[in-house]
Parts: C-alpha cells; sequence; structure tokens
C-alpha cells in the first residue's frame, strides 16, 4: 500500500520516496522482506510471561482494572446513544450521522494526537479528555430528565466526545506498554484488547437493563460515573518504560509528525498492517450503528433486545480475544489475519441478510469473533514491534482509522434510506470481502509468520 489514506493528505509531499527493499516489501517480494527486521521472529528476546502476566505488576493492575470499567461505560453509552437517536427520530440515516459525528473528527485530531503523544506525558492527556467526557455525560443526563433534549444536542455532544476520543485512544494504546518490563509487554497489549472486548459483552447488556430498569438518563449518569476511578488512577501511575527522546526539545510539532510518517514508510510491516482495518472498520462496523434498527424494524426485538444481540457480538469479541491470547505462539499469523477479514466479510452479509433472530444472533456473535480475532492479533503484532519513541505517533495513526468509520455508517444510512436496513449492512460485507484479494496479493502482510 503506498500510504495510509489518513496519512496521504497531510503528508504525500513530504515523505521521501521508498528505497528499493522497502518498495520490494510492499509487494511482498523476498528482496523487501530481507531488509525487513520484523521478519526476524520479533518474539526473540521476550519471555513468555503468559497472557495474563502483567497482571502481576500492581501498576498495570490497577489501570486496567479501571480501564476495563472506564471502557463498560463507554460501550453504555454506545448503545444509549443509538437507542435515544431512534427513539427521537426513527430515522436510520440519523443513526449513521450521529456514527459519523462521534468518529469522523478523529481523522483531524489524529494527526494532532500523533504530533504531542510522544512529547507530553500521556497520563495528563487522558485526565483530560476523562474530565470532558465525564461533563459531556453530566450534561446529557440533564437534558434527558428535564425533557429538554433533542437530536441537535446529541449531534454536538457527539461530536465533542469523537474530538476528545482522537486524544484517548492513541494515549490509552500508548500508555499501556509503558507501564510494564518489556518482559510482559505482550501481556499488557492482550490484556488491554481483552478491556476493550470484554467491555463489549457487559456494556451492551448493562445498558438494555438500565434502560428497561431505570431509562436512558441513567445509561449516561453511569457512563460519566465509571469514568471517574479511571481518572483517579490514572494520576498515580508509575512509568516503568518511557520513551527515548526522538529529535530535539525545540522540534515543531509538524516536523514531530512528519518523522513519525516517514517511520512508518521505511517500515514497510508495519504500514502493511495498519493498512489491514481500512476498509473493515471503514464498511464493516456499519453492523454496529444499524444494530438499533435491525433491532427493533427487522428482529422485532421487545425492549432491552438491542443490548442482548450487541452483547451477543460482545461474546464473541471476548472469546476471539481470549483464542489470541491462548495461541500466541501461533504461526502464520499474517494469513490467519487476511483470512479472518474474509470470514468477517462473508458472516456480515449472512447478518445483514437474516430475518431471523435464531440466525442474527449466532451470525453477529460470529461477526465478533473474527473481529475481535484478527484486529487483537493484527495491533498485538504492531504494539510488539513498534520503536519507542514513534509508539504515540503511530497507535495515533491506528486510531485515526477508527475515523474512517463514518464512511460505512453514512453509506450504510443512505442504503437503508433507498432499500432497506439489511441491504444496507450485506452491501458493505460483499466491499468488506472485495478487500481481501488486494491484502493478500499486494502487501507483504501475508508473509508474516
Amino acid at each position: 500500500m503506498t500510504l495510509l489514506a489518513s496519512a496521504r493528505g497531510s503528508a504525500a509531499a513530504v515523505v521521501d520516496a521508498p528505497p528499493a527493499g522497502v518498495a520490494g516489501a510492499l509487494h511482498g517480494t523476498a528482496e523487501g522482506l530481507a531488509e525487513d527486521p520484523f521478519h526476524a521472529d520479533p518474539r526473540d528476546g521476550l519471555e513468555r510471561t503468559g497472557a495474563l502476566g502483567a497482571l502481576r505488576n500492581p501498576n498495570f493492575a490497577r489501570y486496567w482494572a479501571t480501564l476495563c470499567l472506564s471502557m463498560t461505560g463507554s460501550w453504555v453509552r454506545i448503545t444509549a446513544m443509538g437507542v435515544l437517536v431512534y427513539e427521537l427520530t426513527g430515522d436510520p440515516f440519523k443513526l449513521g450521522l450521529i456514527g459519523f459525528a462521534q468518529a469522523a473528527p478523529e481523522l483531524f485530531v489524529g494527526p494532532v494526537a500523533g504530533a504531542y503523544l510522544d512529547r507530553v506525558d500521556r497520563r495528563r492527556v487522558l485526565v483530560a479528555v476523562q474530565a470532558i467526557a465525564i461533563s459531556m455525560m453530566t450534561l446529557v443526563t440533564t437534558l434527558i430528565v428535564t425533557d429538554t433534549i433533542a437530536f441537535w444536542h446529541l449531534l454536538i455532544v457527539a461530536l465533542v466526545i469523537g474530538t476528545i476520543t482522537g486524544f484517548d485512544w492513541p494515549a490509552r494504546m500508548a500508555l499501556s506498554p509503558t507501564l510494564v518490563d518489556r518482559s510482559q509487554l505482550q501481556s499488557a497489549v492482550a490484556l488491554s484488547a481483552a478491556a476493550f472486548n470484554g467491555s463489549r459483552v457487559i456494556g451492551p447488556t448493562i445498558a438494555g437493563w438500565v434502560i428497561g430498569g431505570f431509562g436512558l438518563a441513567a445509561c449516561f449518569a453511569f457512563t460519566g460515573l465509571a469514568a471517574v476511578p479511571f481518572m483517579l488512577i490514572l494520576m498515580t501511575l508509575t512509568i516503568v518504560r518511557p520513551a527515548p527522546a526522538h529529535g530535539t526539545s525545540d522540534e515543531s510539532p509538524f516536523r514531530s509528525l512528519i518523522e513519525g510518517y516517514k517511520y512508518i514508510w521505511r517500515t514497510p510491516s508495519i504500514r502493511g498492517l495498519l493498512s489491514v482495518d481500512i476498509v473493515p472498520i471503514a464498511l464493516g462496523m456499519s453492523y454496529a450503528t444499524m444494530a438499533p434498527a435491525i433491532a427493533k424494524d427487522v428482529l422485532h426485538l421487545p425492549a432491552g433486545g438491542l443490548g442482548w444481540l450487541l452483547g451477543a457480538a460482545g461474546v464473541g469479541a471476548l472469546t476471539g480475544t481470549l483464542l489470541v491470547a491462548v495461541l500466541h505462539g501461533i504461526q502464520h499469523r499474517g494469513r490467519i489475519v487476511i483470512l479472518s477479514i474474509a470470514a468477517f466479510g462473508i458472516v456480515l452479509i449472512v447478518f445483514g441478510l437474516s430475518g431471523s433472530a435464531w440466525l442474527s444472533f449466532p451470525a453477529i456473535a460470529a461477526l465478533g469473533l473474527v473481529f475481535a480475532g484478527y484486529s487483537t492479533l493484527n495491533d498485538t503484532l504492531v504494539q510488539t514491534n513498534i520503536d519507542e519513541g514513534y509508539r504515540g505517533r503511530v497507535v495515533a495513526v491506528q486510531t485515526m482509522l477508527w475515523g474512517l468509520t463514518p464512511i460505512g455508517g453514512l453509506l450504510a444510512g443512505y442504503l437503508a434510506s433507498r432499500f432497506n436496513v439489511q441491504w444496507a449492512v450485506a452491501i458493505n460485507g460483499m466491499l468488506v470481502l472485495a478487500y481481501v484479494p488486494y491484502l493478500w496479493f499486494r502487501t507483504p502482510v501475508r508473509s508474516i509468520p
């Protein structure tokens, strides 16, 4: 892949042309792969501490426990936001629009985050982000309780949340590995992924119960409260492995950002791994955006049914994450990643066209499993091979890719308004499937051992 789409617009004019070896690796040739240190086993020199080894570190254990709670609150908010928008408007296009508002700012904020996260204390960034998120959840709760909530309120809140997420996700991803020794790095990355995917099990289910028992306002209040312990723990964390200094202290943020893009460019395996998520995230995640409409209008589920539906995806996701942790020594990981994306596209088509709860629940669980499996494996490969001095900038690019989700959400919303929500999801699945041959033949990912 020539360069990540998210980086192309801001850096194409200043990024150096790749040397011959890198260009060869870009297309999977032996010449390029031979020059890429990634392909000497990246696991060499790492002590096998087991999937839970990082939890023996009290510093990381405190962080991880509150991270799980915070992430659960985020999924409660995501679920409740979809329900609230659909109750207020009954319009599937506006579901896509709210998804756009929550994710699109990451594309613009990501470069800023990447420029600063290798230069500032990531803990302080996360504390500020949690404070803003808590204030937004307090506002939404108040508007619902006073019966003054409107769609435009949610649109503004979604834009704010999307903007701070551009700092939140890369800061979390870059912070986790610095809290543990090198020997516990793979465990820390896997556990962080498990926190994300485990929250997908618990969060939507809690949201469904809370909506049914206490109402939507309680969901947003829960999200705000869940962020408080995380914010407090951040203030007490000890950095075990600080990033080495790169460049000079007076180096401009823009130059620092460009150096990060150059690093990605000259490391073909990292670049290839980052390219993996572009289309599956941009189009494949539309099933989550359209889930409220599918639960209500296609499957005719009762109140709380959306929570169970997204909870099934979470169960699959947690299973996929645990499988990756258990099978950490598996070979041909690059091929497994690409084949899993093919499976994701196929199951997405099945889920979209299904009109039966008996098929839709296993299908969405399978979606969660294959997506979490390949994305956890892919993230682990990236995280364990980043030069520490570039970690913040590389994970910022990873996070920027999540800003592509509005493309699929808006496309699905448009297709749903023109045809129906089932075909909207299925067409996106077909597009994901069509991306697989490119990954297989035009990137070096399938050659990763």
